[in-house]
């Protein structure tokens, strides 16, 4: 995967009672197909953050698809509650739009409120 000019964080969040999986998804809105690289990371107060397993994934998504992945919560799953998340991307085009929404099941019942979506990311570098 090429070097990145943009890094966008969704800033922390956390998980509501009653959620079962954290999903993120991107949107690729440009003309063609665009490298991204996707790291969500765990955090505690008072500790460095650590990537969630399986760790940064690189991906390539066509121009006008979507990839996604969702992933549990609970003990030994990659999402535990009392712990604060980010998720990160980076990428060469701002058009690749990314979202995430902490979900009540696996498939795609979104709590309210819980969406982060891509107005929401902010810039931290490019």
């Amino acid at each position: 995967m090429p070097a990145f000019h943009f890094t966008l964080s969704s800033g922390l969040f956390g998980l509501p009672h009653g959620a079962a999986s954290v999903d993120w998804a991107v949107v690729n809105d440009s003309g063609h197909s665009q490298d991204f690289r996707i790291t969500v990371f765990k955090g505690g107060v008072g500790v460095a953050k650590t990537p969630v397993p399986p760790g940064p994934l690189d991906q390539t998504c066509a121009a006008g698809f979507v990839i996604h992945n969702a992933n549990s919560i609970g003990p030994g799953s990659p999402f535990v509650p009392g712990f604060y998340y980010e998720v990160v991307i980076e990428c060469n085009d701002r058009k690749i739009l990314p979202t995430v929404t902490v979900w009540q099941d696996h498939s795609n019942t979104i709590i309210a409120g819980t969406t982060i979506g891509p107005a929401s990311f902010v810039l931290i570098s490019g």
